[in-house]
């Protein structure tokens, strides 16, 4: 996952003029590169190199109150690019994503995310918006009808604010991740992100470093009390123990979080939150790291000057050494292995979607022209997981062929002892 920019041409036929990386990103080319953008404003045609599919168009933007100009993708164009380009953006169809209504989730053309939430971050509002599953029409593509989801929940927004910020993603080239990058990003995805004409980036704290990190939690922190505005926090949870778990019952612990508030929380959301992630808990008892994000109310300063502010609501992500999530301990396996052997892949996010979809537990993005190779990792073997599976398996060789998909029967070999080999990676071009 390297947000590689790629070359750029600008211009139709005869007038096309390539723009390299150096070009575009070189401190010394910066007046020159803003004079070819201001240049192409509103007039050429400006398309990605990434070896992508689909017509890869870009527009400059033009940002009035920094003077300047800035490439970005047209709205629902981003899964034509690259995996690995500054570009790309997973199709919908691709991730629980599809599940939403039309209208929950919309890139909007200057390049944000406008989203629906069943929560709210104003303090004069109700914390939670009551709203009710629609039917969605049933598609050529689909006998019967399916449930359309009319919000995005918390839950659903920290699996956004990760695919925004690719921790869903790894490929060679990632390296090591560690608690300053991953905040980094997940401020710079929240940052486009809107509800309700505000961006989440102003109201999202997340654990970090010391330093700029730590005063930027505490700058949003005070803002938040001043301003009479919930606030977003983000963070893993601290490593268990015995004591530790016995105090989540009353604040909730987080590492390295600098410049966060307390964040208490009543016994009863607690056990709530224990109720509705088992798996989570599980592999949180096993010291897996487990990430949390929550709604929590305004801030407020207690006797001693320290802020301190309620939680509101809370949801649980498994997330493996690499903060990549992960739903059980056998896709804790394959992730480590298709790192291990430096392979390219995604992590696709379930959002809020049900059984109504379809789509993997991985995704392969290494195999060579642009394919994406379907991974899944079968771990029960109850009926009701049973049926699902063959749905799965059908859907998979009708659309894929039943060479073109990955699986492992983790439930039939729990140690690993027969993980079928992974499908070629595409041979790095000399």
């Amino acid at each position: 996952m390297s947000d590689k920019c790629y070359p750029v041409s600008i211009g139709e036929g005869a007038k096309v003029e390539r723009y390299s990386e150096a070009y575009q990103t070189a401190r010394q080319n910066a007046a020159k590169w803003k004079a070819v953008l201001q240049k192409a404003h509103l007039k050429d045609l400006v398309r990605c190199l990434c070896p992508g599919s689909g017509d890869r168009l870009l527009a400059v933007r033009y940002r009035s109150e920094k003077d300047s100009y800035h490439l970005s993708r047209y709205p629902r164009t981003g899964a034509e690019h690259a995996v690995n380009c500054q570009y790309y953006a997973e199709a919908p169809e691709q991730s629980g994503l599809g599940a939403y209504s039309v209208g929950v989730v919309e890139e909007t053309d200057d390049g944000k995310l406008r989203v629906k939430l069943t929560l709210s971050l104003r303090k004069k509002e109700p914390v939670d918006v009551q709203l009710v599953d629609v039917e969605a029409p049933t598609t050529a593509k689909s006998s019967t009808s399916k449930t359309s989801k009319p919000a995005m929940t918390l839950g659903g927004l920290l699996h956004l604010l990760w695919t925004e910020a690719r921790l869903n993603q790894w490929d060679p080239d990632t390296g090591n991740r560690w608690i300053g990058p991953v905040h980094a990003r997940l401020l710079r995805a929240a940052k486009r992100v809107v509800v309700s004409r505000m961006r989440i980036g102003d109201a999202l704290i997340v654990a970090g470093t010391r330093g700029d990190q730590e005063t930027a939690n505490r700058g949003k922190v005070e803002s938040a009390a001043k301003n009479k505005r919930r606030l977003i926090a983000i963070g893993q949870l601290a490593e268990h123990s015995a004591d530790i778990e016995e105090a989540m019952s009353r604040c909730i612990k987080i590492e390295s979080g600098w410049g966060l508030p307390y964040l208490n929380i009543t016994p009863d959301l607690w056990d709530q939150a224990v109720q509705s992630y088992p798996l989570a808990m599980l592999a949180w008892r096993k010291k897996c790291p487990v990430v949390a994000i929550m709604q929590t109310d305004q801030p407020e300063k207690d006797s001693k000057g320290r802020y301190k502010t309620q939680v509101l609501n809370i949801a649980l992500m498994i997330v493996s050494q690499a903060w990549v999530p992960v739903e059980s301990g056998y896709e804790w396996k394959i992730e480590k292995q298709l790192r291990e052997q430096r392979r390219a892949f995604v992590k696709p996010m379930r959002f809020d979607s049900g059984k109504e979809l379809v789509f993997p537990d991985f995704w392969l993005t290494d195999v060579g022209n642009g394919r994406h190779v379907p991974m899944e990792v079968y771990g029960r073997n109850d009926q009701d997981y049973l049926d699902r599976k063959a749905e799965k398996a059908t859907y998979y060789d009708d659309q894929y062929t039943p060479t073109g998909w990955w699986y492992w029967d983790a439930y039939s070999d729990p140690k690993g002892k027969a993980i079928p080999p992974f499908p070629p990676a595409k041979a790095p071009s000399v």
